[in-house]
This record gives structure tokens, sequence and C-alpha cells, in this order.
């Protein structure tokens, strides 16, 4: 071997030599980039806000966290019904599990009252609906029938989301933040904001919620 071809075969080796540092410095770089990424957690939904009529005192309204929408569901057979996870008949709410349907559905109060404190799930505390007694009208003195619904949101004796003064013939709201579990095993945050409107006519429900909540 020549000197020149000798030192030509040890720039080649130089070159090589630096070809594979790139190489490895580049995936290290990768790897340590996606383990970065990994512990990044993923950004929280944005809340969203429902606006809707609740005045029937049979009919209840019906709504999927994973539409986004108030949803159809046959009132006499809402229970074998997979697709709402959340229910309003006036102030009185249910979730799909428990008495209510099929599901997993359940609600549990926080007791805060910011979505942004309301960070995890709670792996205990959460109540499943059971056989409840709502209004059947607006009459005075009130008549009552038996349904199902959760005591989570239960409204009445100054408990629960809304509270209604005699004496002022005013409503007022606990604004807590609930966790909403769904009808198949999702989680949801839910703030219950009124049950007025702009009128200041009772049976309209505004709330808002983040989907999904993990």
């Amino acid at each position: 071997m020549t000197t020149k071809s000798f030192f030509q075969s040890g720039s080649y080796l130089k070159q090589g030599a630096l070809a594979v540092a790139i190489i490895l410095s580049s995936i290290s770089f990768t790897a340590c980039s996606d383990d970065d990424n990994k512990d990044k957690p993923e950004p929280e939904a944005k809340a969203k806000e429902v606006k809707f009529e609740a005045q029937s005192f049979t009919e209840w309204t019906y709504f999927s966290f994973e539409k986004g929408e108030i949803i159809k569901v046959d009132q006499e057979n809402y229970a074998t019904d997979s697709s709402w996870d959340i229910a309003f008949l006036r102030y009185n709410i249910r979730t799909n599990g428990g008495e209510s349907g099929k599901g997993q559905g359940a609600a549990l109060d926080t007791k805060e009252t910011d979505f942004s404190k309301v960070t995890s799930i709670p792996t205990t505390g959460f109540i499943t609906d059971s056989k409840m007694k709502v209004m059947a009208s607006g009459g005075m003195p009130p008549t009552y029938y038996e349904t199902t619904g959760n005591d989570a949101f239960k409204v009445g004796e100054n408990t629960g989301w809304a509270f209604y003064n005699y004496m002022t013939s005013t409503w007022s709201y606990n604004k807590n933040v609930f966790i909403i579990r769904t009808a198949d095993g999702q989680y949801a945050k839910l703030i219950m904001k009124t049950f007025m409107n702009d009128e200041d006519k009772s049976g309209h429900i505004t709330f808002e919620y983040v989907y999904p909540f993990k």
C-alpha cells in the first residue's frame, strides 16, 4: 500500500466514524424527544356550554357527552338504551347506570367550583342512580310520583345543585363541579349553571362540561 492510499483509507475511516456518530446522535435525540412527549400530559378539552328547555314534569331530556348534543331516547325504554349519559327532568337529573340504565353511569360532587381545580378522578365516592320521587305538576299542594334519578344532584331541603327560596321566589346554585361517569365508563366534568332562562322562567337548563376528562 502506498503512503497516499494509506492516508486515504484513514480519511475514509474517520469519515465513516463521523457518520456513524451522527446517526447514533440523531437516534438518541429522537428517542429522547419521544420520551419527553410521553411525559407531557395531553391538553384538556375545552369547556362547552349547553342550553335547552326542560319544563316537562314527565318527559326527560337526554344528552350524550360523546356526541355533545341532546339525543332522542324512547321515554319508556330509556333503561335499556346505552346511547345516553345524563338526562334532565326540570331540575332532576339521572345518569345511565344503577336503577336508571344498563350503563356504567354515576356521579360525584367534588365540592369544587372551578374546573381547573379538579385534575384527577377519585376511585371512590361515585353515586349510582336509585329510586326517587319527583313532582308530578306545578300545582299546590304538590303531588309526586316515583321514578329513577341520581341523589348526587338531588334538589330539596337546601341540598343539591339548585336551591329555591320560597320567601323570595328565587333560585340559586352551588355551581359545584360534578364528575360524571358515562354509560361506557368514560368521564366528564360538569357544572350546572342555572335553571332559569334570560326571562327568569324556570325549566331552562344551562350547564358546562369538559369531555373527555382523564
